[in-house]
């Protein structure tokens, strides 16, 4: 793996008899779009506001950039990036304004803010709002101006808290190619969502529930890790055909997506005798070429092994 920037032993977080994080442990490589995944009220947010020096753990220890990320914050700080759920812009303020406020904050002035205000209005497609006020403009908008704050300093390491929350398909996908830009410009970034079609981006990805780690890895050796296959099977019988098909031998589960139904069986298991049983039902229907899991079928996985386990 690249140079560790970012490593994280044991994180713990209670409050009071609640433990909202526990025991977390994972590290994240220089240049790597690492996402950080589960439900809503998962732990990820208690997590990034610990890392960013919002909370103060109850246990554990994180170093980032060399640096004790607890006991020499203030050597770490500058260097960090963070952008919360709730855009912290000011809305009286034009998009512009609030650059040159954010950026003050961070200790940018003179010439290179100015420079680095017209840069991330066009990395981030907004230069065409930069003097509207922010009151005015969408949520998308509002999201693309917030990171731009947050990266006028060059952060190091960047930490984005469900940044895509609310955000419609085009919007997101701007947002995602906006943050392969940073990457390009030298960064690191730990995303949380539970966007699962977003995770399938990130370099590496860690799943928590209930404050736990559940699994940690690539996106694609974690869909490996499940040792099965998914048959697509396109058809507009599609209700009749999952109905006919979640009974059949070799199948472990049939789900209904759009009008086809993803037909899940044992990995290296041979897709032929299957389609043959299918066939049979009379039921015409079209087999796309066998497919890894998605990640939302791995996250299914974990659920259902985590309410069996407790």
């Amino acid at each position: 793996m690249a140079d560790t920037v970012l490593e994280v032993e044991g994180l713990t977080k209670r409050f009071g008899d609640f433990t909202a994080v526990s025991e977390l442990s994972f590290s994240i490589g220089k240049g790597e779009i690492f996402g950080f995944l589960g439900p809503n009220g998962a732990g990820k947010s208690t997590t990034i506001r610990m890392l960013c020096g919002v909370l103060t753990p109850t246990a554990g220890k994180a170093r980032a950039l060399g640096h004790d990320l607890f006991l020499e914050a203030e050597l770490v700080r500058s260097r960090m990036g963070y952008m919360s759920q709730k855009f912290s812009l000011l809305p009286d303020l034009t998009v512009v304004e609030n650059l040159a406020f954010f950026g003050r904050l961070y200790g940018v002035a003179g010439d290179r803010l100015k420079g680095e205000i017209e840069h991330r209005l066009k990395e981030m497609q907004v230069t065409a709002l930069r003097d509207q006020l922010v009151a005015s403009l969408s949520t998308g908008e509002k999201q693309r101006v917030a990171l731009a704050a947050a990266t006028l300093h060059y952060p190091e390491v960047l930490f984005l808290d469900e940044p895509t929350s609310g955000v419609d398909p085009l919007r997101r996908r701007l947002f995602w190619e906006a943050m392969h830009d940073l990457i390009d410009d030298g960064m690191t970034i730990l995303v949380t969502t539970h966007n699962l079609a977003e995770a399938d981006q990130c370099d590496r990805l860690a799943f928590i529930l209930g404050g736990r780690l559940m699994a940690y890895g690539r996106p694609r050796t974690l869909k490996e890790g499940l040792a099965r296959q998914v048959l697509p099977l396109r058809t507009d019988r599609y209700r009749e055909l999952l109905a006919a098909t979640q009974g059949l031998p070799g199948v472990l589960s049939a789900i209904m997506q759009g009008r086809s139904v993803r037909v899940t069986l044992p990995a290296g298991l041979d897709p032929g005798p299957v389609l043959e049983r299918v066939h049979a039902l009379g039921i015409p229907f079209t087999a796309a070429e066998p497919e890894l899991p998605s990640l939302e079928d791995f996250f299914v996985d974990l659920v259902r092994q985590d309410r069996e386990q407790n």
